[in-house]
Order: structure tokens, then C-alpha cells, then sequence
């Protein structure tokens, strides 16, 4: 999916704004857009970014104390 940067908009602000968090997103996003971190840390208005169409949870190891 194909977003562009609002102004003053920063990589998190636009994880948080299309899904609601950043943890892993906003290194989701940069892999994606390989240029993106030679840009200043407020995007340039109207900046075309790259964002995954679905993000998944990592799956999280649970140990059972009594298995």
C-alpha cells in the first residue's frame, strides 16, 4: 500500500495514524524504502512511503511451569 508523508510527519506518526502502534512497524517500513532513512526525520510533504498491507504479531514463546 502506497501512502504519502502529511506535513511535518514523521515515520512513526505514520505507523501510528494507519495502524495504531509502532512497535515493529516503523522498522517494517524503512526495509521497505530503502532511501527513507536519508531523509530528515520530519518527512518532506507529500513523501511517497511504502507500508506493509497487514502486520502480524510476532508470536510470542509461553512456557508452561507444570508441562
Amino acid at each position: 500500500m502506497i501512502v504519502f508523508a502529511l506535513q511535518n510527519e514523521t515515520v512513526d506518526a505514520i505507523a501510528y495514524r494507519l495502524y495504531g502502534k509502532t512497535k515493529g512497524i516503523v522498522e517494517q517500513i524503512y526495509h521497505l524504502n530503502p532511501g527513507l532513512c536519508e531523509l530528515s526525520a520530519q518527512l518532506p510533504m507529500g513523501t511517497r512511503i511504502i507500508v506493509p498491507e497487514t502486520v502480524t504479531e510476532p508470536q510470542k514463546h509461553q512456557i508452561n511451569l507444570w508441562d
